[in-house]
């Protein structure tokens, strides 16, 4: 019977602690935001996805936010997106919600987008039922932006005011 050498175990084990751990790191070549902006390039929309997911063939689940050249809903510049993506061929189709407030002059903004998976941009078309409002834009692919302002966090961390607790 062949035994491992002494000296020679704690290598194996290195050797085989790093074959596993380099199959369990992602990659870092790709940001876990895809992020467009609209409407003359001043309202920013963030997805928490990658664009190699958005275009992957299927149905799937976003979430994100919108902020930018909007106008303030009850104090508020910037609102959560809960959508689906569907892709096939070289088309995504995109249907979200901005969820504003239910405020006087706020209000529920239901889009859809036509993207083309090669270049990531297409129409848009948004709708508030709040406001009987319509209005359409292109939706073009951007790099991610703080919706926090210059010189503030890119995002929250801790508590908020009220004691929940923020990612």
């Amino acid at each position: 019977m062949r035994t491992i050498e002494t000296t020679r175990l704690p290598r194996w084990i290195a050797i085989g602690l790093g074959a596993m751990l380099s199959l369990a790191v992602t990659p870092l070549s790709e940001a876990a935001e895809v992020c467009f902006t609209t409407f003359g390039g001043g309202t920013h929309v963030q997805f928490k996805t990658t664009a190699t997911r958005l275009k992957a063939a299927g149905e799937k689940a976003l979430v994100g936010r919108i902020f930018g050249g909007l106008a303030p809903c009850a104090g508020l510049n910037q609102w959560p997106l809960t959508g689906v993506a569907i892709a096939s061929g070289n088309q995504i189709i995109l249907g979200f919600r901005a969820s504003t407030v239910d405020a006087a002059g706020c209000g529920a903004v239901d889009y859809i987008v036509n993207l083309d998976a090669t270049s990531l941009s297409g129409p848009l078309q948004l709708h508030n039922d709040r406001n009987n409002g319509s209005n359409t834009s292109t939706l073009n692919p951007a790099a991610c932006a703080n919706p926090f302002g210059e010189g503030e966090p890119s995002s929250l961390a801790g508590e908020d005011p009220n004691g929940n607790i923020v990612p």
